[in-house]
């Protein structure tokens, strides 16, 4: 019996190789050429991202739906509450923000029916 030569063989696809005999290695077919792709036509312009730091705020999405009877939207961050009294001679109101649970008295001009 004859000594055969064994070689490592990492042409496999994936992680992993072979330990192969020589004369397989060296009687390998030579791969096919690659087929050519044709050249893409022309390259949509592609829109520019600006790129938003995380110091600068996002913003603020609001709802167009229209709200219950008896209920506030806050202008500065679209929060819904339920109005709970309205002091017009003071111009406040006392809402129950919905989200947490919390309530607060506000004045008039920083709550909309919007």
């Amino acid at each position: 019996m004859a000594k055969k030569t064994w070689v490592l063989d990492t042409e496999t696809k994936g992680t992993g190789a072979n330990v192969v005999p020589l004369e397989k290695v060296l009687t390998k077919p030579e791969p096919a050429p690659a087929r050519r792709r044709p050249a893409p036509a022309a390259e949509p312009k592609r829109a520019e991202r600006r790129e938003r730091s995380h110091s600068e705020p996002r913003p603020v999405e609001r709802s167009a739906t229209p709200l219950p009877a008896g209920h506030v939207r806050k202008r500065a961050t679209g929060e819904i509450g339920k109005v709970l009294a309205v002091d017009a001679r003071a111009g406040t109101t006392t809402v129950r923000w919905l989200k947490g649970g919390a309530t607060s008295t506000v004045p008039l001009s920083s709550v909309s029916r919007r």
